[in-house]
């Protein structure tokens, strides 16, 4: 037999010769998106946004009414969907195949696990709401009356001055209300005795309690002309991560070449370390405002993730399983060191989230999982909805996990595929966040993306040095000064790169306010990608075609 074989399409094939077919020309096809829990967490969304909205008395009722109903619908829907039967043959795509069959039970399957999880989110909701109705601080609030609030601090207080007035905001976590049992939370809004106040402490308050806006997670606020006490300085696990921030910042401040850093770097770092950012000079928070960087200050996904891949990889030798425990011993000990608020557990499900991703390799993986973290976090707690925190965690995951990839595909057309790569992540990540925040601040900063690309290498640095030597300066504060030198200089870039782009021309590009605002940035988003990835299709099938020819 002849050592050459012909095969269709292609010329002689011999022992060491191999064939190039067309196909093999042509770029892989992209990896199959996994949206089916995508729907269910919108329609939780959407259930907890309206039902958290209502107040006053009777306010639990109509989530309540609307569960019923939701719960009545999935009865015929899960009766229809558990006599599905799937057909065990290939389906046939052929007129006259029962496609249409499975279709209408795969529709059916999808349209039970929205409405269950509609109505799960709806009855939190109205349990939630019949609990704040009957709560002291709501009958605080109807009375307009002044009542005695005994709580505890829960967070740092941060001065905030204006033209007319200074003033401080911290949160209170109520005790009791004129000795009556409450465990709701209160804004305040008050004066420089608050400063006297640290996280932790026990407070004793008079004063007329206001209504919170809608659907907030505070039940109520506290005005200026609140009087003031602590009685107990702060104590347990608030107390004991008070103290860790204040060593750090001892330490920071007096470490070697202390007084040469960039006013501002030193109290940049426990910001970016632990989310304490109560120090930062107004100049610099508004800087970072500006080519939005203030996400470095509180702790996000990226923030935990970071933690978390670096613990994983120094486990590296140790076994899965056991690798897995400890690497949730270390997520708790990270959620307990920068403060357990809400904010934070949200930051440690939108990182696991981006763990899960990174430990699959596949983005099929991850964006289950970042809808189940939704439905689950509105679940635990359905105001969070109308947070704008979780609202731009979900947004900059999103994008981070569906974006990336396909704008470092594109972006080597322009720059060189390095740092292609580097901008893809920022990139992504802006533009899926740049609409929610034209809701909040009608602008456009230009220089956002430069900003977080020449932040970004050195922000691991902060977060990683910052950490340790919180956890070394109640032991040994000379070791974690020399410790968070880098860091120092690493935050002196970081405010020396935000007031320079700060003060470029086009910094700050006026925008229509609100959701149309935010819908004409969508828009505009969606037409350059699409305009970017149908110009990357015409040039890779004119090559395919000039190949073939």
């Amino acid at each position: 037999m002849s050592d050459l074989v012909t095969r269709p399409g292609s010329g002689p094939v011999g022992p060491g010769h191999r064939p190039t077919a067309p196909h093999e020309l042509s770029e892989p096809a992209p990896e199959p998106l996994d949206l089916r829990l995508a729907a269910p967490a919108a329609c939780a969304w959407a259930a907890a946004w309206w039902a958290v909205g209502h107040v006053g008395p009777g306010s639990w009722r109509a989530p309540a009414a609307a569960a019923l109903l939701l719960g009545g619908l999935a009865l015929p829907l899960g009766v229809a969907t558990a006599r599905h039967r799937p057909p065990r043959h290939r389906l046939d795509p052929r007129p006259g195949s029962a496609v249409a069959h499975g279709q209408a039970g795969s529709v059916r399957a999808a349209l039970l696990v929205c409405v269950l999880a509609a109505c799960a989110v709806l009855v939190v909701s109205a349990c939630s709401c019949w609990a704040r109705e009957r709560d002291p601080v709501a009958a605080a609030v109807a009375r307009g009356r002044a009542v005695t609030v005994v709580g505890t601090v829960t967070a740092t207080p941060r001065t905030v001055v204006s033209t007319r007035s200074t003033t401080v905001l911290t949160e209170v976590k109520v005790a009791t209300v004129d000795g009556a049992a409450s465990g709701e939370h209160l804004t305040v809004l008050g004066g420089e005795e608050w400063l006297e106040a640290p996280m932790g402490a026990v407070v004793r308050l008079r004063a007329r309690l206001e209504p919170a806006g809608p659907g907030s997670r505070e039940a109520a606020l506290v005005g200026r002309e609140a009087r003031v006490q602590v009685t107990a300085p702060p104590s347990g696990v608030l107390g004991r991560v008070t103290g860790l921030r204040e060593d750090l910042a001892q330490a920071v401040g007096a470490g070697p070449a202390a007084g040469a850093w960039t006013p501002g770097a030193q109290e940049l770092v426990p910001g970016i370390a632990l989310g304490d950012d109560h120090a930062l000079p107004a100049p610099v928070r508004q800087d970072m405002r500006t080519v939005s960087l203030t996400h470095l200050t509180a702790v996000s996904g990226q923030h935990v993730a970071l933690v978390m891949g670096t613990a994983l990889v120094a486990m590296g030798a140790v076994p899965r399983r056991p690798r897995a425990v400890l690497g949730a011993l270390v997520l708790l000990a990270l959620v307990v060191l920068v403060r357990p608020s809400g904010s934070v557990l949200r930051a440690a499900t939108m990182g696991t989230v981006l763990l899960v991703g990174v430990a699959a390799g596949r983005r099929s993986a991850s964006l289950p999982a970042l809808c189940a973290g939704v439905i689950a976090l509105l679940l635990a707690d359905p105001r969070q909805a109308r947070d704008l925190g979780l609202t731009l965690s979900v947004a900059a995951t999103a994008g981070i996990l569906l974006g990336t990839r396909p704008l470092a595909g594109l972006l080597p057309r322009w720059v060189p595929r390095p740092l292609a790569e580097l901008l893809a992540l920022p990139v992504a990540a802006q533009a899926a966040c740049a609409p929610v925040l034209v809701c909040v601040q009608p602008t456009v900063g230009l220089w956002s993306v430069p900003a977080n690309l020449l932040a970004a290498p050195v922000v691991p640095l902060v977060t990683l040095t910052g950490l340790a030597g919180a956890l070394l300066a109640p032991w040994w504060p000379w070791a974690a000064g020399v410790l968070t030198c880098p860091a120092s200089a690493a935050c002196a870039w970081i405010v020396t790169i935000s007031r320079l782009l700060a003060g470029l021309p086009g910094a700050g590009v006026p925008w229509p306010a609100g959701l149309p605002g935010a819908l004409a940035l969508a828009a505009c988003e969606i037409g350059v990608l699409t305009c970017a990835l149908g110009a990357r299709r015409r040039r890779s099938a004119a090559g395919g075609a000039a190949v073939a020819g």
